[in-house]
């Protein structure tokens, strides 16, 4: 029996050795299936991660570039949405604007006519307009000022149109903002309405004679100031709704360049002087006009005089008292 188990084991043996070896070599095939997965994974992560860091800075050196309308978001392909035209806060702000224009012109009479034209294209109209020319003398040229008025989304592109007419000489825009003063107006209005309903409802209601007429006077009074105050909100909204451009034509450069300087201490001396001589003009025409009135004044006012003072200087009588008799 011994010589039995004995063979047994010595065949037991290597079968239980060359499956624990091909066991051992299956799971080391495993771990490396497992690894080169791992591996190539992680590398993929890293392109990935590689390609991603390469198009950051790409991305963001285009985006400072978009401001200034770079190439590079054309290069990237990137997009960037368009920007409003106006911020809503700057929308709703109430902006009142004028614009003044100077301009050589080869005919002032020819270019006024132009600019009435661009004025009526543009929906707006002319507010003043004055035409000094000397057919006679063409060295003087000709000099005209005109005042139009045109909506204010029109006044950028109406003063292009009339910087086409002639050889622009001066250029200026200004804007004020009257938001706080329209805003304070319209309060006004809707408060003082409200009150005027009021003194409406009251009267209504009064019986009283006396009532009656004091209700009547504090009306007439509230409507008025509403009156008052809807023409200053009415006012204001045409300052924002329409602009108003003056527009100087001149063949001579050099009558818009004294035109010009209407600044600094010679044209206040200027100013001065004129308004010197403007008041001595009207004080020589009011002595002129009074120089009759005075004449006859002295003709009859001198005599008069004279004679009653000759009146007042003759000797006045002496009056004697009798004396009493004597007892």
């Amino acid at each position: 029996m011994h010589t039995q188990v004995r063979p047994t084991r010595r065949v037991t043996r290597p079968l239980t050795t060359a499956v624990a070896a091909i066991a051992v070599a299956a799971g080391l095939t495993a771990l490396a299936g497992c690894s080169t997965g791992g591996a190539d994974s992680q590398g993929a992560d890293s392109a990935d991660s590689a390609g991603s860091a390469v198009e950051t800075p790409a991305t963001a050196q285009g985006g400072d570039q978009s401001g200034a309308g770079g190439e590079a978001l054309r290069d990237t392909g990137t997009t960037v949405p368009d920007a409003p035209a106006v911020l809503p806060a700057v929308q709703d702000r109430k902006l009142a604007r004028q614009a003044n224009i100077a301009l050589t012109v080869a005919d002032v009479d020819a270019a006024a006519a132009k600019v009435r034209a661009i004025a009526a294209a543009a929906r707006g109209m002319v507010l003043s307009e004055a035409i000094s020319s000397e057919p006679e003398s063409p060295d003087l040229g000709g000099f005209s000022t005109i005042t139009i008025s045109v909506p204010t989304g029109a006044l950028d592109e109406t003063l292009d149109r009339l910087a086409a007419v002639g050889e622009v000489h001066s250029r200026n825009t200004s804007t004020e903002d009257v938001t706080a003063q329209y805003v304070d107006t319209e309060s006004r209005v809707k408060t003082m309405q409200a009150s005027v309903e009021r003194v409406r409802a009251l009267m209504g209601e009064a019986t009283r004679l006396a009532d009656i007429v004091s209700l009547e006077a504090e009306l007439s009074r509230r409507q008025a100031d509403l009156e008052s105050l809807q023409t200053q909100l009415a006012a204001l909204e045409d300052a924002v709704e329409l602009a108003p451009i003056e527009v100087a034509l001149s063949t001579d450069e050099t009558a818009l360049e004294d035109r010009d300087d209407d600044t600094g201490f010679l044209a206040g001396l200027a100013a001065g002087w004129d308004a010197f001589t403007t008041s001595v003009t009207v004080l020589l025409t009011a002595l002129g006009a009074l120089l009759p009135f005075a004449v006859l004044a002295a003709l009859v006012g001198v005599p008069l005089v004279v004679w009653l003072r000759r009146r007042g200087t003759r000797p006045v009588p002496a009056v004697v008292h009798p004396e009493p008799p004597s007892a």
